[in-house]
């Protein structure tokens, strides 16, 4: 019976381990010389210290995260939009950092000056594949091929805005200046036009897949709930911004 009870012990008191996959998307979530940081995914690192659950991050482009969060039983998402198509595809624990969102151009490109979103799909734009901008903007009428460019990593999108490859990309308020700064722009390059009416998203949030045990998803929210109380989102949100103006 002794050895039975130390056969079962490990199983029993074993720490959780989940996976939770990420992607670079600053001030939210992104590799800093190799280290993982950003406002959402420190949070979500203290949610998992104060549900005692073991949390390992990993960094892939966004299509490939999505998957598989999806695919892998102990594994989660951050930071994930929820909207009405993905709901019934995750357990969902938040909502964390967000803001509105924009189209920008550069100060540069004065021709081109939409002013509402018929106007804004006559220029090219670029998106992450697989994206909630990517959902977005086909619906308004862009198209793959025509005015509008795919890719796998945000920085690409950057990359070609700066070369005058693109006429238009996304941002938002709370991230956009962050992401330029860390790619040697600075935000007077560019000028806000036409927002994004995202008006069926909820915000940014730790997506977990269905198969994990909704011990570990309750523990997690309550965590969320108790360090929300405390102001920790606040906290680093206030760090990040601080950061934009340096």
């Amino acid at each position: 019976m002794l050895l039975a009870c130390l056969n079962f012990a490990p199983v029993v008191f074993a720490k959780e381990s989940v996976t939770i996959y990420t992607e670079h998307f600053p001030p939210y979530n992104f590799s800093n010389k190799g280290h993982l940081e950003g406002i959402n995914l420190k949070f979500v690192k203290a949610m998992c210290i104060d549900a005692k659950i073991k949390c390992n991050f990993e960094l892939l482009p966004w299509s490939r995260a999505f998957h598989l969060a999806q695919q892998q039983p102990l594994s989660g998402l951050v930071s994930t939009a929820r909207i009405t198509q993905r709901e019934k595809l995750f357990n969902w624990v938040g909502p964390l950092a967000s803001s509105r969102n924009f189209f920008y151009r550069l100060k540069s490109n004065e021709r081109i000056n939409p002013l509402d979103l018929p106007q804004v799909k006559e220029h090219s734009l670029c998106v992450v594949r697989n994206s909630i901008y990517e959902q977005f903007v086909e619906t308004i009428g862009f198209s793959d091929g025509k005015n509008l460019l795919k890719v796998s990593h945000s920085y690409e999108c950057l990359n070609l805005f700066f070369k005058n490859k693109i006429e238009l990309i996304i941002g938002s308020d709370l991230s956009f200046d962050y992401q330029l700064t860390q790619y040697g722009h600075p935000g007077r390059e560019v000028v806000k036009l036409v927002e994004l009416p995202l008006n069926d998203t909820l915000g940014n949030y730790l997506a977990l897949n269905k198969n994990i045990p909704i011990d570990v998803v309750e523990r997690l929210q309550s965590s969320y709930e108790k360090l929300i109380a405390q102001g920790k989102l606040d906290f680093f949100i206030e760090q990040y911004s601080n950061t934009n103006t340096k």
